[in-house]
């Protein structure tokens, strides 16, 4: 059912609260049964429930509460209203089309979730594959479905003998590769990815044949991955259609230009006239035709900015800005200001473009990433789409997300150049940067400089600094770690080290006897 969503001013929201319940007349002609409707102050989040008990067109009434003291048009009867925990707009739906903000009053219904308890996964598992998984699981030793149900299918193609030969193989190969007690698992993974890293590149490539398009690759972007950083050199996304569009060139070329962020200095020309302290924003023709931009979209931006007065002069094709305060530091203010105005678009993303694959489906690419904004596109795919910005996918899609990104983006920057790394080791290194539930970085900012140990923290960068301040709070080290008993000249921890052989002396008075 319909819910009528409002946009009003905290003002007169307190009047309703005070008169309720109260008949509530407002600007702008409404028909159609609403039971309930939602109040919004910010245009994308609804603040306030009403409950309605009828809608009728205006007539004087002393006791009407007042949106507005002239232009009334409709009368709202609200018996309830109250405060509710912000509800985004983006929860609501006019037929097929998602509602991205409210200018004065909609009739959206807003979309149901039905949440249900998932099956157990293994209960969807054929039951001869979850008995051999059960039956090799029970030698301590763990394999894939995918793997149990090839296993099976050979048994059915080669016959019994064949089977458990390949069997006793996969077994064999599988506890070959066990990591043994102790082992020194963070070194070699240390120097798995380090040995290759230094026959990595360091360049940027121009990506799918565009020259406004960068990706930072080689040493550079495993640089960027390891350390966590919060923004990369060059945040790119990959954005994949729902099934039913990705076909679609029509389509493609609407998201597109949807996607791509315009701004005033890119399809405009900015003069500053100091006598007459006003700026002068003089569109291109050229760029307003391929940006897909009228006049009258800059002046509705313009119209949006505090501070300034705009004056459209059509038959000219240009805009007049005038700062409400006379200064030169003020004009110069305004004018940086207005050169990143957004006229359309989405905010980060700067470029986008759309390539055609070799099945006819099309794909687009970005420079510049907002990985939320895009996926609330009622086109877009949001279980393929992918940004390279690794802290921006856990703040959106969790820690879980995150650090498949972490594995993903270290395995392809390093397939790229050529080389080869055991996926186990990269997942050690995803892990660590994101067990404690946030990305961490494996420096001095992160891993490195929170260890417990004062000597392996010295050790590896401000070595006084971390002394000094180890003694200033008492801090002791219990040496169990492996740069610090390096540092005292003692055996490491790990492997043969690990192990002490104490010597049980027998009772020489009962040989004797």
């Amino acid at each position: 059912m319909d819910s009528l969503i409002i946009k009003d001013v905290k003002a007169n929201i307190e009047k309703i609260k005070k008169q309720i319940p109260c008949s509530y007349a407002v600007d702008y002609d409404i028909t159609g049964d609403f039971k309930e409707g939602y109040i919004t102050l910010d245009k994308k989040n609804m603040i306030y429930k009403i409950s309605i008990d009828g809608i009728e067109p205006y007539h004087e009434d002393k006791n009407l509460t007042l949106k507005k003291k002239t232009g009334l048009k409709s009368i709202i009867k609200i018996s309830e209203i109250k405060e509710i925990d912000p509800l985004s707009v983006a929860e609501f739906r006019v037929g097929k089309r998602k509602l991205k903000e409210v200018l004065t009053f909609e009739k959206a219904e807003r979309t149901s979730i039905k949440i249900t308890k998932k099956q157990e996964y293994s209960s969807k598992i054929d039951k001869s594959s979850m008995e051999l998984i059960n039956k090799i699981g029970a030698d301590g030793i763990k394999i894939p479905l995918e793997s149990a149900t090839r296993l099976l299918e050979l048994k059915e193609k080669k016959g019994i003998k064949y089977y458990n030969k390949v069997l006793d193989r996969v077994v064999s190969e599988i506890k070959k590769r066990q990591v043994d007690p102790y082992e020194a698992v963070g070194i070699i993974a240390a120097q798995s990815i380090g040995e290759p890293g230094t026959q990595m590149t360091m360049r940027t490539f121009h990506f799918a044949g565009v020259r406004e398009v960068n990706v930072t690759l080689g040493l550079p972007r495993l640089i960027e991955i390891v350390d966590a950083r919060r923004t990369p050199s060059t945040p790119t996304m990959t954005i994949f259609l729902k099934p039913e569009f990705e076909k679609d060139e029509e389509v493609t070329s609407r998201v597109v230009k949807e996607i791509e962020n315009t701004s005033i200095i890119d399809i405009c020309d900015i003069e500053t006239d100091v006598e007459d302290m006003t700026l002068t924003i003089k569109p291109i023709k050229e760029r307003l035709k391929e940006r897909m931009v009228v006049l009258p979209d800059i002046v509705d931006a313009l119209g949006r900015e505090k501070g300034i007065t705009v004056l459209p002069e059509e038959s000219k094709g240009r805009v007049i800005i005038k700062p409400q305060q006379d200064s030169y530091k003020r004009l110069y203010a305004t004018q940086e200001r207005l050169k990143t105005l957004t006229i359309k678009g989405i905010n980060g993303i700067k470029r986008a473009i759309s390539r055609k694959q070799n099945d006819g489906r099309w794909i687009i690419y970005t420079q510049g990433s907002n990985l939320r904004e895009v996926l609330e596109i009622d086109e877009v795919d949001s279980s393929r789409t992918f940004t390279n910005d690794i802290v921006e996918i856990g703040q959106v899609l969790g820690i879980e997300a995150a650090r498949n990104a972490i594995l993903n983006e270290a395995k392809r920057t390093l397939e790229e150049q050529g080389l080869e790394v055991d996926l186990r080791h990269l997942m050690l290194v995803a892990d660590m940067m994101s067990f404690e539930g946030s990305i961490r970085a494996v420096g001095r900012q992160g891993i490195s400089g929170k260890k417990n140990s004062v000597l392996a923290r010295a050790a590896f960068e401000i070595t006084t600094k971390h002394l000094l301040r180890a003694g200033l709070m008492g801090e002791s080290d219990s040496l169990a770690g492996v740069a610090e008993n390096i540092i005292v000249g003692q055996p490491i921890t790990l492997g043969t080290g690990a192990i002490h052989l104490v010597y049980k002396r027998e009772n020489t008075e009962k040989q004797v006897q």
